[in-house]
């Protein structure tokens, strides 16, 4: 009696949260997903390229990040950049204006949410699956420039759980997790 309960309890909660992801506006759910996004404290990110390389991005408000591959790692706070080998040594380096810059543009899924998404995007709805255990919503988002297509698929909090973001020559496949649990990303010097 108890499964019985407890699976029409689940069944229930994944049928209302898809007729809710049919029935909500794709631009509505996608600017809820930014704003939600741009108030986060810290996130972890494994970002798996096409090239066969993988990062992991450690995020702390308001600019700091760890990025973390097999052949190195760098650390970024503001325009202040350290970089180090895999067997190496920490250093400071000149590139950090520029890398925050791109980060930044690259980091915020769909925009900044100060700039109005039809300026951006068209975006469609891509149906609801599920990641682990997680019930998420999915949309296509066109950049109108030509530049890229993202597609993000977005839990019940607003956050995005996953995106596959697909360039001229690069496909990034992203996984973000422990959302404001995430470990501070100090300076190493």
């Amino acid at each position: 009696m108890r499964t019985t309960l407890v699976f029409c309890l689940a069944f229930t909660q994944m049928a209302l949260a898809t007729a809710h992801a049919a029935t909500q506006d794709p631009y509505t759910a996608v600017n809820a997903m930014r704003v939600a996004f741009s108030q986060i404290r810290s996130v972890t990110a494994t970002e798996r390229f096409s090239n066969g390389d993988v990062a992991t991005v450690q995020y702390n408000l308001p600019d700091r990040f760890h990025i973390t591959t097999a052949a190195s790692q760098i650390i970024l706070t503001g325009e202040t950049e350290y970089d180090k080998r895999a067997a190496g040594r920490w250093t400071s380096s000149s590139h950090g204006a520029e890398h925050q810059a791109l980060l930044a543009a690259a980091w915020q899924l769909g925009g900044p949410p100060s700039i109005d998404l039809h300026d951006l995007y068209t975006v469609e709805a891509q149906g609801t699956k599920t990641i682990g255990s997680t019930l998420v919503r999915g949309y296509l988002l066109h950049d109108t420039s030509g530049g890229n297509d993202e597609t993000v698929w977005i839990g019940p909090d607003n956050l995005p759980v996953a995106a596959r973001i697909v360039m001229s020559g690069q496909t990034i496949e992203i996984h973000y997790t422990n959302y404001n649990t995430s470990e501070r990303v100090a300076t190493p010097l």
